[in-house]
């Protein structure tokens, strides 16, 4: 059976693409749906994926001891049964009978002791290796301190049965356990491709729904082709989806329109021409765009004031309303909206930990605090290039951003348009970048997974922000008042206001997708935390 973890009252949910998910097998007639992605696949790696393209594509072809359901809530998938001890700190998972890999091979309990191993080793490099912090010496393990990975709290007690053991009670560790970094992993293939692994369809391995094919690593175009050894396999009811890259939505809009495709976002004015549209859907997410300031990089960016200065020069209505109409909320807080509600009551914890004023537009406040700032760091102007995607969507708001903040006296802009997978290796990667466009998209329905990333010694805090304040509160969080959620919230936030007065990050919008979805095409799952899209239960007529 399944154990409950007490936890907050959870908002994220799933929107069910279609008519809904009374699903009957029709054999001769499911069709091939044809998909869009505004980026190109970058890996099939579950332990090194970073975007949500990749996720999209590991989650089609892989499986967890928990999968999201249609209403975006975990439900056991590999694993058939789960008893948690009473303190907390030991699970121990039951897997299926006679699960298997894509080439027959068993799924044993062995698989994610290796898979979750390979994502803690330091050697990995995976910058999600923190979400494994609170199971027994996985800190440890990940800073180098302890080099027997033997030590880390998950064992095999035999081909069906993993145990898992914690130092300290996880509230999110059931949301967790349906991420890609949690998945299984064949060692016996994974030594066989060697370095070649998951960097290509045939060099990586399906142990969910569907297989990856005709990915050669850099190609804008694949197939998932349903899985026959999958366990639920009688549910998948596709027998394929392609899936290409279309950057531009122009393209897009045209390939939709002649029917070519099934899927497709929206640019601001092709909004405007299809709301009324039977098959115009806008998808919610609990996503934050926002912009990173690199203090590494600029020193004048360790003045609070320059930082306080960007955020308030920028008119985020103008930007959502008139930029990016259909697909954006201003955002006045960093964690998105529609992700918690504080417990024991109905509000939205975004809403609540918003500071009044602290992200607003105020172009007469963003020039002196500017030229406050930069007299204390005793310099006199500033070239700095905004790091951006070459989606549609970025490049506009690059622009926009740029004739914004270029009203500040002594700030010139230039615009950096990179690939999305160039832009986070020059971001979580090299950090070679000024300012940096980027976008975080829950990974589950907890403040943790936005505020997690702004530690002092995160992995993904890109920019160098670091507040003892912020720091203290996390901390709390996460050990004295772990197991008392009231707490646990009023922890976040104070982490959430003191980032949002801090201008630690500087967040522009409340992300969303304007798009055009067939209306032959049913039971995708688009989820607002984790995995965007989830084809499992998709079929087309």
């Amino acid at each position: 059976m399944k154990k409950i973890i007490k936890t907050s009252v959870l908002l994220s949910t799933a929107v069910i693409l279609g008519s809904g998910l009374t699903i009957v097998a029709h054999a001769a007639t499911d069709k091939t749906i044809n998909w869009t992605e505004s980026a190109d696949l970058s890996t099939l790696d579950p332990s090194t994926v970073q975007e949500l393209v990749s996720d999209d594509a590991i989650t089609a072809s892989g499986d967890g001891l928990y999968r999201n359901d249609a209403s975006g809530k975990p439900q056991l998938s590999l694993a058939q049964s789960v008893d948690k001890s009473a303190d907390g700190l030991t699970y121990t998972f039951k897997l299926r009978n006679g699960i298997k890999w894509a080439n027959g091979d068993p799924i044993t309990a062995q698989d994610f002791v290796y898979g979750w191993q390979r994502t803690v080793n330091p050697k990995t490099k995976s910058v999600y290796a923190y979400l494994y912090s609170g199971i027994k010496n996985a800190d440890a393990i990940n800073k180098g301190q302890d080099k027997n990975l033997n030590d880390l709290g998950v064992k095999a007690l035999d081909d069906q049965t993993l145990q898992v053991t914690l130092e300290k009670p996880l509230p999110q560790l059931t949301a967790e356990l349906t991420m890609p970094e949690f998945f299984p992993q064949n060692q016996k293939f994974e030594e066989k491709v060697g370095k070649k692994y998951a960097t290509t369809s045939t060099d990586a391995i399906s142990a969910g729904p569907f297989i990856v094919k005709g990915w050669n690593g850099s190609s804008n175009s694949y197939e998932l082709v349903k899985n026959p050894n999958y366990w639920d396999a009688k549910s998948v009811k596709t027998p394929k989806i392609t899936v290409q890259t279309v950057k531009d939505q122009n393209t897009g809009y045209n390939l939709y329109k002649q029917g070519k495709v099934d899927f497709t976002t929206l640019s601001s004015d092709q909004v405007r021409a299809s709301q009324k549209r039977s098959d115009y859907k806008v998808i919610p997410t609990a996503a934050t765009r926002y912009l990173e300031l690199n203090e590494r990089r600029v020193p004048a960016f360790k003045n609070a004031k320059v930082r306080q200065a960007i955020s308030y020069a920028i008119n985020r209505d103008q930007l959502a309303n008139h930029v990016l109409r259909g697909t954006a909320t201003p955002a006045t807080t960093f964690t998105a909206t529609r992700l918690a509600k504080v417990p024991g009551t109905t509000e939205d914890f975004a809403k609540d930990a918003q500071v009044k004023g602290a992200i607003a537009y105020n172009e007469a406040k963003a020039k002196s605090l500017f030229k406050a700032g930069l007299q204390e760091t005793g310099t006199s102007k500033l070239n700095l290039q905004v790091l951006t995607d070459d989606s549609d969507a970025s490049k506009n708001t690059a622009e926009f951003l740029q004739s914004q903040l270029q009203k500040l006296p002594g700030l010139k802009i230039s615009v950096k348009e990179v690939p999305a997978k160039q832009r986070i290796a020059l971001t979580t990667g090299s950090r070679k970048f000024d300012i940096a466009i980027s976008n975080w998209m829950a990974d589950y329905a907890d403040p943790s997974t936005f505020l997690d990333l702004y530690t002092s010694d995160s992995s993904f805090n890109d920019g160098g922000w670091s507040s003892a304040t912020f720091d203290a509160a996390e901390k709390a969080a996460k050990k004295t008042d772990v197991n008392d959620d009231s707490k646990r919230f009023a922890d976040y936030k104070t982490a959430e206001q003191t980032i949002e007065k801090d201008a630690g990050v500087v967040p522009l919008y409340y992300a969303s997708s304007a798009t055009l979805f067939r209306t032959s095409v049913n039971g995708v799952v688009a989820n607002t935390t984790g995995a965007q899209y989830d084809w499992k239960w998709a079929y087309k007529h």
